[in-house]
C-alpha cells in the first residue's frame, strides 16, 4: 500500500478547507460531481491535444537565479507549460478525489480494486467514459467509489507516460498561490 495518497489526501483536504471549497458543507454528490467535471476538463485537453511541457518546465525552473522571482515565475511557468493539459486535469481529478477522502475519512489504496476498467485497448474519452460510470455506480461505497476511481486514473496516467504524483505535487502547489475558491462560485 502507497502512503503518498492517505499522506497526501490530508492535505489535498485542507487545502480545500483553507481556500473555502467546504463552506456550507456541500454534500458528497457535489463534490463527485466536481471530481467528473475534472475528468471533463480531461477529455477537452485531449481534444486540443494539450500535454505538458515538463522538461521545458523544469528547464526554466532550473535556470531562475532570484529567490525574489522565483514564485512569480513559478506561477508564469506553470500556466504556460503544465494548466489547462491533459495531465494537470488528471492531477485535478486527483486532488479533488483525494480532498473528498480527507473529509471523510477513507483509506485510500485499500486494495479495493479487482480489475481495471480503463486498458490501453480503448480511447481516452472511453476510458475516461468508463471512470465515471463507476464513479457514479451506486452499488459502491463512497469509499469503494474513490478508491476504484483513483486507481483507474493511476492506471490511466501510466497508459499516457503521465507522472501523476509530480503533476499533483505541481498543482498542489500552484493552488497555493490561488484566491478563496481559485475565484470560482464553487
Amino acid at each position: 500500500m502507497d502512503q503518498y495518497w492517505n499522506a497526501t489526501k490530508v492535505k489535498a483536504h485542507d487545502s480545500a478547507v483553507k481556500h473555502g471549497f467546504w463552506e456550507n458543507k456541500p454534500s458528497n454528490e457535489h463534490f463527485l460531481c466536481l471530481i467528473i467535471s475534472e475528468l471533463m476538463e480531461a477529455v477537452e485537453a485531449d481534444r486540443k491535444s494539450k500535454r505538458a511541457n515538463r522538461d521545458v518546465y523544469e528547464d526554466r525552473m532550473r535556470s531562475l537565479k532570484s529567490v525574489d522571482s522565483v514564485i512569480e515565475s513559478f506561477v508564469r511557468l506553470f500556466e504556460y507549460h503544465i494548466k489547462d493539459t491533459v495531465e494537470d486535469e488528471l492531477a485535478d481529478t486527483a486532488i479533488r478525489l483525494m480532498d473528498l477522502a480527507g473529509a471523510k475519512n477513507v483509506n485510500l489504496m485499500n486494495g479495493f480494486c479487482m480489475q481495471y476498467i480503463v486498458s490501453r485497448g480503448k480511447s481516452f474519452t472511453e476510458n475516461i467514459y468508463a471512470i465515471v460510470k463507476d464513479l457514479v455506480n451506486y452499488k459502491y461505497s463512497l469509499e469503494e467509489q474513490l478508491n476504484y476511481a483513483l486507481h483507474q486514473i493511476i492506471k490511466l496516467s501510466e497508459f499516457i507516460r503521465c507522472d501523476l504524483k509530480w503533476h499533483i505535487e505541481k498543482k498542489m502547489e500552484y493552488n497555493k498561490t490561488r484566491s478563496k475558491k481559485h475565484n470560482k462560485k464553487y
